[in-house]
């Protein structure tokens, strides 16, 4: 009875360690390698303080409610058979990478943008993942020291796949920039025009006068 107890306590709180604790730095860890991959673009560097952006500001609660709902989908899911529940991994698997992006989309809205995401690109990804398992096998070896190297290099990869997925969902009308927390690319345009069009009417009105 005391070891079921005490196996019921360390349950309770690893699970609430890693909601409370975990998902937010996954988040956060999301952020960095999404920036660290645009860094390497724009030449410059990304911040390591980023790791914490997931506990920042009132949106710490909605990063929270939102994974723990998509885990919550996926093990439903996966009562069903084994299959389903992979399937639905691969479905929702950038719903991290959408709150790094914007914390505040909301529940339903992040796991319908990773659903359509991913559509027909599930195959594609669980090659990718399978494309690791050799480098992960040689990575246990010298005491789980590889990965340490390797690590970096599988969430890099994810957070590139994201960066391609964005952009087509972005291409597909299946999200709004403002949705992922970027200025919509056409804001800004309409007032150049009219600065365009003023001083196109002031050359106008000053030839009229010479």
């Amino acid at each position: 009875g005391i070891c079921i107890g005490v196996f019921a306590v360390i349950m309770i709180v690893a699970i609430g360690f890693s909601v409370f604790v975990g998902y937010p730095i996954m988040v956060g860890a999301k952020k960095y390698f999404i920036e660290a991959a645009e860094a390497v673009n724009e030449e410059v560097e990304a911040k390591f303080n980023l790791l914490g952006h997931g506990f920042k500001g009132p949106h710490y609660l909605d990063i929270i409610k939102t994974m723990f709902v998509k885990d919550l989908y996926i093990f439903l899911w996966s009562l069903l058979l084994i299959i389903p529940g992979i399937v639905k991994g691969y479905a929702y698997a950038m719903v991290p990478y959408i709150l790094a992006d914007n914390p505040n989309i909301g529940v339903k809205r992040a796991i319908d943008v990773s659903n359509q995401m991913t559509d027909g690109e599930k195959m594609d990804m669980f090659i990718l993942d399978l494309s690791f398992i050799g480098w992960f096998i040689l990575a246990a070896i010298p005491c789980g020291l590889g990965y340490y190297f390797l690590n970096p290099y599988y969430f890099s990869t994810h957070a590139e796949l994201y960066r391609v997925l964005r952009e087509k969902a972005l291409n597909d009308n299946i999200c709004s920039f403002e949705e992922l927390g970027f200025a919509s690319p056409t804001e800004g345009t309409d007032d150049v025009s009219g600065d365009a069009d003023d001083e196109e009417t002031t050359i106008t009105i000053e030839n009229e006068d010479k």
